[in-house]
């Protein structure tokens, strides 16, 4: 068992302790949308909604990637016969449900004793959700092929095994297709979604960037971006180890307090995030630093690469939801995100970074050339979502829709619903569970079901 999987059954069952002894230590706060929204730099008000819940039960959120060809990653398991010539690039689909792309290739890469960068993939899938995706293995032997064949994880496996001809990098996708539950409170407006339904046919939705891109539930991700921008490199980490997340519950707050004690004195801290091994995972491989090169905070950074380039692009993401805020319907089909090495990209954006003060951020990010490089970039303002099928319950509606890579289902749904998820629990939530993909007629879960067992079927909360 890797030590992942062993930080994540060691804090569960923590936390289900904390459930019977103390429960208002596991409840976030209440917030409304629009006080979440606007911490991440979405204030354009949205037209009249129905309530709905999204993420009650794991497979009430499926996500499937489809490959540049137009092949969907299908989460139904296949049985593919190869005959491989050794050395070779292996492909499979990923099936994963409750944990990230990233934790599922760590798992992978441990169980196999391989290095991860043996595993390539296309992009990120929800954390909170049943995915599946192309993931190709790199100079593949024939005892690297058993094990794949023999691997046994209890969230995710492999499955469509093919030989491929090259590996895959970050952003070779075209899309996803998302076949999720939105329960609702009361009786479905009929008439209301399909209002809203056929504006979004006909004018789009604003591309926003959702809460996903900015570190769920702490939602500090682009402040974080911004100190790095500001070459304030001390108070980066001084915040990542103790700001207090915006929607983290209590139990995980008081631990980020109690830290604070102690910044600088590592080993203490690292004490107090051990207790939850599994939420704190990233605090704890940064503590592994420190405790070898003290106050070396541009050295943590560039140790952190990952975390360092998600934050900073963070902030980016941050500008192009104030820009959209601002301007509405009323945008060119692209605008650049802020870190391009092109003087016409940054202009736009001139207010705000002298508003935050990172207008020198061209130099202060130098030190991370390696890993960040400044290159144009344009996002697309407006979203037509494809290929929709919708059906109504008694319980709310169940909806499939494809979506380009890097567009949020989340920012589709909102213009919809008043989206709601996590805890607190609505009164009026109904917690009936269906087959969408049957429902849709689009396939089954049955077959992953009889894999994952009860996973799928956990509350998410």
């Amino acid at each position: 068992m890797s030590s992942i999987s062993e930080a994540f059954l060691k804090e569960k069952k923590l936390l289900e302790d904390y459930k019977k002894k103390r429960p208002e230590l596991l409840i976030p706060p209440s917030l409304s949308e629009k006080e979440i929204l606007s911490q991440i730099g979405i204030t354009l008000p949205f037209p009249l909604r129905q309530q709905g819940y999204i993420r009650f039960y794991l497979q009430d959120f499926i996500v499937e990637e489809i490959s540049e060809k137009g092949e969907i990653s299908e989460i139904e398991p296949k049985k593919r016969e190869i005959s491989p010539i050794f050395p070779f690039y292996f492909g499979c689909d990923l099936v994963k449900v409750g944990i990230s792309t990233f934790d599922a290739l760590n798992l992978l890469a441990n169980t196999l004793q391989i290095k991860i960068g043996r595993i390539t993939y296309a992009g990120l899938k929800d954390v909170n959700a049943l995915t599946s995706q192309k993931i190709i293995f790199l100079d593949l032997n024939q005892e690297l092929l058993r094990k794949i064949k023999k691997i046994s994880l209890p969230n995710l496996f492999l499955t469509n095994f093919s030989i491929e001809k090259k590996p895959l990098c970050r952003g070779d996708l075209f899309g996803n297709r998302f076949s999720l539950f939105v329960r609702i409170k009361g009786e479905v407006d009929e008439k209301l979604f399909s209002q809203n339904l056929a504006k979004i046919k006909k004018e789009g939705f604003l591309n926003f960037y959702s809460v996903q891109r900015f570190g769920t539930p702490r939602l500090i991700s682009h402040i974080l971006g911004k100190l790095i921008l500001k070459g304030e490199y001390e108070k980066v980490i001084f915040n990542f180890f103790t700001a207090t997340g915006f929607q983290e519950i209590p139990l995980i707050k008081e631990k980020r307090k109690e830290a604070k004690k102690f910044f600088g004195t590592w080993k203490k801290m690292e004490e107090i995030f051990s207790e939850f091994p599994f939420t704190f995972r990233n605090e704890l491989q940064l503590l592994s630093y420190f405790k070898k090169n003290q106050k070396d905070f541009l050295g943590a950074l560039i140790f952190f690469k990952n975390q360092t380039k998600f934050w900073t692009y963070s902030y980016a993401s941050y500008l192009f939801n104030q820009i959209l805020s601002l301007k509405g319907l009323e945008l060119p089909e692209k605008i650049p995100l802020l870190l391009s090495n092109d003087s016409r990209d940054i202009e736009v954006y001139k207010f705000w970074l002298e508003n935050d003060g990172t207008q020198n951020f061209q130099k202060n990010i130098k030190p991370f050339n390696k890993f960040l490089k400044l290159e144009r970039r344009f996002v697309k303002t407006k979203i037509f979502p494809e290929k929709i099928l919708f059906k109504i319950l008694p319980e709310g509606i169940v909806l499939s829709f494809i979506l380009e890579k890097g567009v949020y289902a989340t920012t589709f749904l909102m213009n919809l619903f008043e989206i709601k998820e996590g805890l607190p629990l609505p009164e009026w939530l109904r917690d009936k569970k269906y087959d969408l993909k049957e429902i849709l007629g689009l396939g089954s879960i049955k077959k992953v079901r009889e894999i994952f067992g009860e996973i799928l079927t956990e509350r998410i909360v």
